[in-house]
């Protein structure tokens, strides 16, 4: 008896010294990785010619009403855009709609502080926002864009 639970003990003792080392944490979920992978905060909108922020870029900080003329830096961005980031500052007026038509006309999408779509060319964001019968209704936002506005809410 005595034999056997010295077997026992030394059994627990190899056990414990022996034991495969915890798991490691688990691999992000998107939302986690989106989170980590954004930019800081600067107060604008950033849209790129390619998917996941490749070729062109441009930034703003305001409206505008016609993509063809960016300003300063900025090529024309109109129905180029295929990928794009609202870096905006949390508070009121954080959210950017991407409209369809210049001067804010058309349907539109929402694109919500602190996220990105980074390849538009998927397909999966479309102008859902606005009337049936506006123009874009139903589009791909893909090299659709050909203006924007900041607004409070998605």
């Amino acid at each position: 008896m005595r034999k056997l639970a010295s077997l026992a003990g030394a059994a627990a003792l190899m056990a414990v010294a022996f034991t495969a080392p915890t798991a490691q944490a688990s691999e992000p979920t998107p939302a986690e990785s989106r989170t980590v992978s954004a930019a800081a905060a600067d107060g604008k909108l950033h849209a790129w010619m390619d998917p996941y922020r490749g070729g062109g870029h441009c930034a703003w900080s305001g409206a505008i009403r016609n993509w063809d003329y960016p300003g300063p830096g900025c090529p024309a961005m109109r129905n180029l855009a295929s990928s794009v980031e609202n870096r905006g500052y949390a508070g009121g007026y954080d959210d950017v709609n991407l409209y369809y038509g210049e001067d804010q006309s058309g349907a539109y999408a929402c694109l919500g502080n602190g996220d990105m779509w980074l390849d538009l060319s998927l397909g999966r964001e479309v102008f859902s926002h606005g009337w049936s019968w506006w123009d874009g209704y139903g589009e791909s936002v893909n090299n659709n864009i050909a203006s924007h506005n900041w607004t409070d809410s998605c």
